[in-house]
């Protein structure tokens, strides 16, 4: 599984999903070469390129008119979603079928937005329009037993690179126990349900690919479990409100607009005010945002930066605001190295006249509403900024809380956010520990620790280690590494928290 991260790590969600869809493609054009899909190799790939083409303009028509930067990954994971529930055209009024609904899913994206940001999953919600108005249907065809392994495997990365296994689990047993209980009432055959649901219906298509989807699920973990359950509990084909029965796009639909009710739904433009060197390879980005925005301290935003010819990891990216909500400016942290993305390369040489659009407001790593608990932050590198965040917010409130921060980088150099550290130090007395990793950069009269932080130094440092709660922002090793040291010290689970964003980590 390390090597695993390691590769998902350092990818995008989206290039991820494209790759999985793609993938699932393949493979089903695979099948359909032995006869194992009720369709031709020809019609499958005539269809899903119809739909590319369709969403890529209409994608391009909308961005240009609204004034938006477009994304080209996100139209086509769209379009390979369509392509992949609706049958593949066999005459001309399948492709009228299929343009129509290429063309609602990107129309949505626009037009049924509030404050740009799209409410429906654009696939489930253009189904949902064209079985109401042109009366077809989206078959599902991708929910079939050939295609169980590929959409397995496919489903499997996607929910480790999300961190979303909970909100699977919890959608398929609310559909799985919704459905054992109408079949013992209705006197059928559990078994047999449970077979044709598991092996012959989309569930993990759905689970893995549709109901994961970031911007349209709630932005907090306890939010996120209730919409999985409602949403599985509409999955469900029993389900049904006179003549009307549920089907999986409706039942995405309706968790979609629970979802909207119950999340921030900010989006807003920021023009660069100052850029700060802040170390040798960071720098902290000063924002001025369209509107103020509304956060808790330690949450993150996704930040779209339209730019030519953008490399594998495309156009957006997740970053923590190392802002707090009591600033009017928005700050930003970013680390780069010496073959930075197209996105970081771009943003490196962002000025004034340049947009960055953020949205999406989310995240739990958020101090507790218990200001006596005790806790503990663990930072690496550019890892700090979400403490910076929770500890200029104390400052401006004069808020106390009991905190110990371990803050390691290879070289005093790279030490960031030295004022705010300084002040929390000397006005809120948080026990700042800084580590330098690197034995050979260790300057003269060094009093910090030195090499990696280990179980001797928490139990040195921290005599009430059991009573606290653990944050943890850094590189991805890092953060696995100390949460495996904190665990040998038998910290539970439950008093660890990770920082993590489903961009490119």
């Amino acid at each position: 599984m390390r090597r695993i991260d390691y590769i998902l790590d350092r990818i995008t969600m989206y290039r991820l999903v494209l790759y999985v869809l793609l993938g699932l493609i393949g493979m089903a054009a695979i099948l359909t070469f032995f006869q194992r899909l009720p369709f031709s190799v020809l019609e499958l790939l005539l269809s899903t390129g119809f739909l590319v083409i369709v969403c890529w303009a209409m994608n391009t028509i909308f961005a240009t008119v609204f004034e938006v930067p477009t994304n080209l990954e996100s139209a086509t994971i769209t379009a390979l979603i369509l392509a992949l529930i609706i049958d593949p055209a066999k005459s001309p009024g399948d492709l009228l079928f299929l343009g129509w609904a290429a063309i609602l899913a990107m129309s949505s994206k626009y037009i049924l937005a509030l404050y740009k940001k799209h409410i429906f999953n654009p696939a489930a919600i253009a189904v949902v329009i064209t079985a109401f108005v042109m009366n077809a249907s989206a078959s599902w065809w991708v929910g079939t037993i050939g295609m169980l392994p590929a959409v397995l495997l496919g489903g499997l990365l996607i929910a480790r690179k999300l961190r979303q296994g909970d909100v699977i689990g919890f959608f398929c047993a609310a559909a799985l126990g919704l459905l054992c209980i109408a079949t013992l009432l209705q006197e059928g055959s559990i078994l047999t349900a449970l077979k044709q649901m598991l092996l012959q219906s989309p569930l993990f298509f759905f689970a893995f690919i549709m109901l994961t989807e970031p911007l349209t699920e709630p932005l907090t973990k306890n939010l996120r479990r209730l919409y999985a359950a409602l949403v599985g509990i509409l999955f469900v084909p029993l389900v049904h409100i006179g003549p009307l029965y549920s089907t999986p796009e409706l039942a995405l639909v309706v968790g979609n607009v629970f979802s909207y009710l119950v999340s921030s739904n900010q989006r807003v433009v920021l023009k660069l005010t100052k850029k700060v060197k802040i170390a040798q390879y960071s720098a902290d980005f000063v924002f001025k945002p369209s509107r103020k925005l509304v956060f808790l301290p330690g949450q993150y935003m996704e930040f779209t930066l339209a730019h030519p010819h953008p490399d594998s990891r495309g156009n957006r990216r997740y970053f923590t605001l190392a802002s707090s909500p009591t600033e009017n400016l928005v700050h930003l942290g970013v680390r780069f190295y010496d073959k930075s993305s197209s996105f970081k390369q771009a943003l490196y040489s962002i000025d004034n006249k340049t947009s960055l659009v953020a949205a999406q407001v989310a995240g739990d790593f958020t101090m507790p509403a218990d200001s006596t608990q005790k806790l503990v932050f663990i930072a690496g590198g550019i890892g700090i900024t979400p403490f910076r965040s929770m500890l200029k917010y104390l400052l401006d409130t004069q808020e106390r809380r009991d905190i110990i921060l371990f803050y390691a980088n290879k070289s005093i150099d790279e030490v960031v956010y030295r004022d705010v550290l300084s002040a929390a130090q000397a006005k809120l007395g948080v026990k700042i520990f800084y580590i330098l990793t690197d034995k050979n950069a260790v300057p003269r009269n060094w009093t910090g620790f030195v090499g990696r932080l280990n179980e001797h130094m928490l139990m040195h440092t921290i005599p009430d280690y059991q009573e606290r709660i653990y944050y943890l922002s850094g590189p991805p090793d890092m953060v696995k590494a100390h949460e495996e040291t904190l665990k040998s010290m038998y910290v539970r689970s439950s008093q660890i928290k990770k920082d993590f964003f489903p961009g490119l980590v």
